[in-house]
């Protein structure tokens, strides 16, 4: 591959706002996520940051429908980086939350270095912080890259030497871990796995002979004695394998033990034996059980029977606790689902709906309405069949266009051309159009898509997107307008050559023996 193209490397991570920046951001490869992930950076700042290892470019996100997303290097030229898949940037990811996480416990003078003594910004993360009423800074040191026994045990007592405290991390491929757990019985683990436009760190505690069983970094605390997981107990020795929180089952003949509700709690009957009640119809078909009621005690008196508004009150509960499990997965990954998929959510939420005696909270509902909508705006979008269609339809008016005029044209004409519905697609689905117009036109030619403008003959604002998608050099936005001028300027060049290649072809292709002359239209003819 020359040199020159090597910029159109796919990249899935990058930096936003600065190329030195330590704020990382992951594209998802899947278009659906695509639409999601521009929202949250409006402005498309993104680098291929320092911190990455790359050359601090700029990138553009390229959002397809045939072919995974990426980033690729808006300006040509090498890049030195060496990865650029979707785990690249987990140092970073894993930098900032924690750093964060240890800002929310309230620890002071929080800092975090990539690059320790000549080591490469992917090897270790560092965070420096100070502990409350501590004069020394003491370190949390995550190790990713592998290193043998020696050699990290050489590093342990230079820290220990220059901190008051070293606490450790591993990362999925350091090899490490094996070697605390040996030391100290159990050894803290940390990752990311993609979650939505994002990456999710997560901590995990390894013990020996056993899974790791992973948490989000949230569900973790700071100690004295290191970071506690849920897995982890804190004791007056340190941290320990914590013990099952379930209750010990009594012996068969053991008196169940009474206890004292505490204040404000409501206190529980005990619970007989069920036996089969009667059952009451209710609104809408549907039935329930009014006569729950155990044997009679030999007094005579019966429990209190359950009142139906405990029964719809309970019906209610298990439908919310649903439908807001269903609404939580939307909000997570609903912009990733495809519509089929995400409409089978909301069937489902529709189901949760139709089970309830009372409506919807005002709070639930409007988030329902929201993903409804969503899922309407989505079903009219056009699919990838369709973009091709309407694709076929714009590249021969264009080509049309070319041949003749070479004048620029409005969407609102091409609708009133070919089809209404043109000039209302999405600004997204119109440059997919023109990215499929133009999918097959020779680099050294000008795209097909420069005849379609704006109003007054100005640069059309998506013009600049299609040329981005396409792998084409994308002008600064003052230069916009002259460089989409000359575009056009090379189609007219274009169409005048044709026209002198077809006068010379039909002059050598007549008889020579009338005499030559001009008509109307300028073409030379014999008289």
């Amino acid at each position: 591959m020359p040199a020159e193209e090597e910029d159109t490397r796919k990249v899935q991570t990058a930096v936003s706002g600065s190329p030195g920046a330590e704020h990382p951001v992951y594209l998802p490869m899947d278009a659906a996520a695509y639409d999601r992930f521009i929202r949250e950076y409006p402005a498309r700042e993104f680098y291929c940051g320092t911190l990455l290892g790359g050359c601090g470019k700029k990138l553009s996100a390229r959002k397809y429908r045939d072919k995974k997303c990426h980033f690729a290097h808006v300006v040509s030229g090498r890049c030195g980086r060496v990865s650029t898949n979707e785990a690249s940037a987990d140092h970073l990811y894993m930098g900032r939350a924690l750093a964060a996480w240890m800002k929310k416990q309230k620890y002071k003078d929080v800092q975090v270095r990539y690059r320790q003594r000549g080591q490469g910004l992917r090897e270790v993360i560092d965070i420096i912080y100070t502990r409350e009423g501590s004069p020394h800074r003491h370190l949390m040191r995550v190790q990713l890259a592998r290193r043998s026994k020696a050699e990290w045990e050489h590093t342990g007592a230079e820290l220990h030497g220059q901190w008051g405290d070293v606490q450790w991390l591993f990362g999925p491929d350091s090899m490490l871990a094996n070697w605390q757990v040996d030391r100290q019985g159990h050894a803290i683990r940390i990752q990311c796995r993609p979650s939505g436009i994002t990456r999710m760190v997560e901590v995990g505690v390894q013990f020996p002979d056993a899974p790791v069983a992973w948490v989000s970094l949230s569900r973790c605390r700071m100690t004295d004695h290191g970071i506690q997981a849920p897995a982890l107990e804190l004791t007056p020795a340190g941290l320990a394998p914590a013990r099952g929180a379930g209750p010990s089952t009594p012996a068969e003949n053991d008196p169940a033990p009474v206890t004292a509700p505490s204040a404000g709690a409501p206190v529980r009957q005990p619970q007989t034996p069920e036996a089969p009640g009667r059952v009451e119809p209710r609104p809408g078909g549907r039935e329930t059980f009014a006569g729950r009621l155990g044997p009679a005690p030999e007094g005579g008196s019966l429990p209190p029977i359950p009142s139906l508004d405990r029964f719809r009150s309970e019906d209610d509960e298990r439908a919310t606790d649903r439908l807001v499990s269903l609404l939580d997965r939307l909000d997570q990954a609903g912009d990733d689902l495809h519509l089929d998929q995400l409409q089978a959510v909301l069937r489902e939420i529709s189901a949760c709906e139709e089970t309830m005696w009372h409506p919807l909270n005002p709070v639930l509902r409007r988030r329902v309405t929201v993903w409804r909508a969503h899922a309407e705006a989505t079903a009219a979008r056009p699919t990838l069949r369709e973009i091709r269609a309407y694709a076929d339809s714009v590249r021969w008016a264009l080509g049309m266009a070319a041949a003749r005029t070479a004048r620029p044209i409005t969407w609102m004409e091409l609708g009133t051309r070919l089809d209404r519905r043109l000039p209302a697609l999405h600004p997204d689905d119109k440059v997919s159009v023109l990215v499929e117009v133009d999918r097959m036109t020779c680099s050294d030619r000008p795209l097909l898509s420069a005849l379609v403008a704006a109003r007054g003959d100005r640069v059309h604002p998506l013009y600049a997107h299609v040329l981005d998608h396409l792998d084409r050099t994308v002008p600064a936005p003052p230069t916009a307008q002259l460089s989409w001028e000359e575009d056009v300027r090379g189609h007219r060049r274009l169409r005048d050559l044709r026209e002198r290649r077809y006068r010379i072809t039909a002059q050598v292709a007549r008889p020579h023996s009338r005499p030559w002359g001009l008509t109307a239209a300028g073409l030379r003819v014999r008289g």
